[in-house]
C-alpha cells in the first residue's frame, strides 16, 4: 500500500494557506502521472495473446489519465497550475512514488508478469483496509501505521478545502473553466452528477476527488470491491483489476469466501512465454550511442517528451491539446515496438531493450554505455 510522507500531511492538516493545497494538489496530479509508466511498461511488453490481462492494464492505464485530469481540473479551479514537465523529467525508477515514503514500496519498470503484478501493481493499488480481501485467508499486518494512505491523503484534501471555503467561498471565485478539461469527451462517463468533471465549488470538487479515491481503493464501506452503483458499469477498481491477471481468474461475489469475493470467475490467462522480457527500469544511458536501441530508445524518448508537453499545454491554457497527447500515447506504442526488437541479453529467454522513461539514472550524468549493458545494433 502506498503512504504519504508524514511531513506532507502534518502541513496538509496544519494549513490555513489555499497555497500550500495548490501543493498538494500539484503533487497528487504527479503522483497519478507516476503510475502511467510503469503500466504503460507492462502493456508494451505483451507480445500476442493475453487478450484480457491486455484489456485490464489498458484500462486501468486510462483511469490513471482520467484521475490525472480530475486532479488538476481541481488545482486549476483553485488557482494553480500543474507542472507536468518539470515534475515528470524528475521521476526515477526502481524508487518510491512521489509524496510517498521510501520504505516497503518501491516501484519499477519491468514487464507484465505475475511477479510485477503481485508485488508491485496490486501494493501501488492496495486498498486501506483492515477486511480480508479477496484471495487472502487474513487482513494484511499494517507494517506503516502512522502514515496515511493516498485515500486519506485524498480525503484530507476535501476536508482541507471544506475549511478554507467555509472560511473565505472566494478560493473558488475564479475556477477557470475554459482551462480544465471536459473528462466527457475523452474518457468514458465516470460522474453522473459532473459528468464533464469540471470543479467550480467544493460540491464539484468534493465528487471529483471522491471519484479518484472510489476508482482507485474502491471500497465501499470497507468490503466491496465494487464501484458504488452511481458509477455506470460497475467496473471493479484497479486493486481488483490487477488481482484478476494476478489470481488468473475473474472476481466474483462468493458467499463462502470471508471477503464475499473471490478470484473464482471466468479465465483471465497470463502466458508469460508470450510477454516480452525487458530490461528493468531502462533509461536511455542504458544503451551503447549509435546501437539500434539507443536510435529507436532516443525516439521513444523524444515521442514520450513531446507527450509531457502536450499533457503541460492541455492543463496550461489549451485543453484542446488533449487530443495531440492521446495521439501521441498511440505513437509511444509503435516506437515501444521499435525499441524492443533489439536483443541485449542471450540469456534464456533472452532480454529485450525496454523503451526508455528516464533519459539517464540519477548517477549518471550523460548517456553512456553502463557495464552491465550491451545493446546490439
Amino acid at each position: 500500500m502506498l503512504k504519504i510522507r508524514s511531513d506532507i500531511m502534518r502541513k496538509l492538516e496544519a494549513t490555513a494557506n489555499i497555497a500550500d493545497v495548490r501543493d498538494m494538489l500539484a503533487g497528487a496530479v504527479l503522483l497519478e502521472y507516476a503510475t502511467i509508466p510503469p503500466y504503460l511498461t507492462a502493456l508494451f511488453s505483451i507480445k500476442e495473446g493475453n487478450r484480457e490481462a491486455r484489456a485490464l492494464v489498458h484500462s486501468i492505464v486510462i483511469e490513471e489519465m482520467l484521475h490525472m485530469t480530475l486532479a488538476a481540473n481541481t488545482l486549476i479551479a483553485i488557482g494553480g497550475n500543474p507542472r507536468i514537465v518539470a515534475d515528470g523529467l524528475s521521476l526515477q525508477y526502481p524508487g518510491p512514488l512521489p509524496m510517498c515514503v521510501d520504505e516497503g514500496l518501491i516501484v519499477t519498470l519491468n514487464s507484465l508478469t505475475k511477479e510485477q503484478t503481485g508485488t508491485v501493481f496490486m501494493e501501488i493499488e492496495r486498498p486501506d483496509t483492515h477486511a480480508t480481501l479477496p484471495g487472502e485467508t487474513a487482513p494484511q499486518i499494517d507494517t506503516m501505521q502512522g502514515y496515511a494512505s493516498i485515500g486519506q491523503f485524498y480525503k484530507a484534501i476535501i476536508k482541507k478545502l471544506t475549511e478554507l471555503n467555509a472560511r473565505d467561498p472566494s478560493i473558488f471565485a475564479h475556477p477557470r473553466l475554459e482551462q480544465q478539461i471536459d473528462i466527457s469527451k475523452w474518457f468514458p462517463p465516470e460522474i453522473q452528477r459532473y459528468p464533464e468533471g469540471k470543479v467550480f465549488d467544493i460540491d464539484s470538487a468534493r465528487v471529483v476527488l471522491e471519484t479518484i479515491i472510489r476508482q482507485g481503493e474502491g471500497m465501499d464501506d470497507g468490503t466491496d470491491p465494487i464501484k458504488p452503483k452511481e458509477d455506470p458499469g460497475g467496473n471493479y477498481a484497479h486493486y481488483f483489476k490487477f488481482g484478476e491477471i494476478f489470481y488468473g481468474q475473474r472476481l466474483v461475489r462468493d458467499k463462502e469466501a470471508e471477503s464475499g469475493w473471490s478470484y473464482t470467475g471466468e479465465p483471465v490467462p497470463l502466458d508469460e512465454k508470450t510477454i516480452i522480457k525487458l530490461y528493468p527500469n531502462a533509461a536511455l544511458s542504458d544503451y551503447r550511442p549509435g546501437s539500434g536501441a539507443y536510435i529507436a530508445g532516443k525516439q521513444f524518448y523524444e515521442a514520450y517528451r513531446s507527450l509531457m508537453i502536450s499533457l503541460d499545454q492541455t492543463f496550461n491554457g489549451s485543453p484542446e491539446s488533449l487530443n495531440a497527447a492521446l495521439g501521441i500515447m498511440f505513437e509511444l506504442k509503435l516506437v515501444a515496438q521499435q525499441v524492443m526488437q533489439f536483443r541485449i541479453s542471450d540469456t534464456v529467454p533472452p532480454v529485450y531493450a525496454a523503451p526508455p522513461f528516464m533519459l539517464s539514472h540519477p548517477e549518471i550524468s550523460t548517456p553512456v554505455e553502463r557495464d552491465r549493458v550491451h545493446a546490439v545494433s
